[in-house]
């Protein structure tokens, strides 16, 4: 009994051992590995059973690696997936070994391509222009590169950088930063200008949600720059939507009670504007404003090269006029029309 109880046992590890030495592992792009029976294949994803019965279907785009049988050590590449370059080895006797530089090569060769981008030559820069676009988005990562401050680039290449990424748009969220921190950071007032115009040629609302963010922060410097930049690009929807942040203006005031008799002046009363003594009360008044200005009425200040105060609807009003929605005629109309009382924000009775 003893025996059988012991070979019972042996079976019972052979077969978990057996199931762990068919093991398959995918390895995936960013390096994390999923364990797991591969049931199923196709040319678009791989289908894995997991621990627990579950079944997870991994797209080829994401793996790096197939490792079949795991336990045993065998690997097999992705099938489907292309084939990575080699490099052959002096002697012609050894097998085939992959490139570990491949990508940085591809990309310098892109950039040769590309480099003409900048050139002081009209047809130079087109033909560069015409190699950018065959490319499409295997030019777009290097085109990108162009910006970063550690490995600068010439004016003018950024320039016709910014020229080919217009061209070649829509930009993912990384290009939309980028060219949005370009029209707000760079050193050269050009670049910023062109990098602005590429964000209106793109009509991209993410590198213009980008400015936004600095447009309305408590550092001046930062908010001058994404102010400037706005003023650039010159969406009339970026402005409503700095004048609608504007907090509105709150006063918080106290008037002692005072025994003194009252200020009597002449004031224009009823429909038809005749002049009737008005007491008004006299005394010392304290009291607390908040919200006189804010971030947002300061970046409006720069983009419209006016100072009309910290008051939300008079920028609102600023912006009708803009976009043609009122007049400045139409809206003094509307204030003539206004009593006395609603003017001076004092509830008005309805005419019978």
């Amino acid at each position: 009994m003893r025996t059988l109880a012991v070979l019972l046992i042996a079976a019972a590890h052979l077969a978990i051992a057996s199931r762990s030495w068919a093991e398959d592992i995918v390895v995936l792009q960013d390096g994390r590995k999923i364990a797991g029976t591969i049931f199923r294949e196709d040319e678009i994803a791989v289908f894995l059973k997991v621990e627990g019965g579950e079944e997870r279907g991994i797209p080829k785009v994401r793996i790096a690696e197939i490792q079949r049988d795991a336990k045993v050590g065998k690997s097999a590449p992705l099938a489907g997936a292309p084939k990575p370059l080699a490099q052959v080895p002096k002697d012609g006797n050894a097998p085939l070994l992959p490139d570990p530089d491949i990508e940085k090569k591809d990309n310098q060769e892109i950039m040769e391509k590309l480099a003409d981008l900048g050139d002081s030559s009209r047809d130079k820069r087109k033909a560069a222009l015409e190699r950018a676009k065959e490319l499409g988005f295997r030019a777009m990562p290097v085109l990108l590169s162009m910006f970063n401050p550690r490995r600068p680039q010439s004016a003018d290449l950024r320039i016709g950088a910014l020229r080919a990424l217009a061209e070649l748009g829509p930009l993912d969220q990384q290009g939309a930063e980028t060219i949005g921190y370009t029209a707000m950071k760079d050193l050269d007032p050009e670049v910023r200008r062109e990098a602005a115009r590429a964000i209106r040629t793109l009509k991209d609302d993410r590198s213009v949600n980008y400015v936004l963010q600095f447009a309305a922060r408590e550092d001046k410097q930062i908010q001058f720059q994404a102010a400037r930049a706005l003023r650039e690009i010159n969406d009339d929807r970026a402005f409503a939507m700095l004048a609608q942040v504007i907090p509105q203006v709150s006063v918080q005031g106290s008037a002692p009670p005072t025994r003194e008799p009252g200020r009597e002046v002449m004031l224009p009363v009823g429909p038809m504007g005749s002049l009737a003594p008005v007491t008004l009360p006299e005394g010392s008044v304290s009291g607390v404003v908040a919200n006189v200005n804010s971030p947002a009425a300061d970046a409006l200040r720069v983009i419209s090269g006016k100072d009309l105060g910290g008051m939300q609807m008079v920028w609102l009003n600023w912006i009708n006029e803009k976009i043609g929605a009122t007049t400045q005629y139409e809206r003094e109309q509307m204030v003539k029309k206004k009593s006395l009382g609603s003017k001076l924000g004092q509830p008005v009775a309805p005419r019978p």
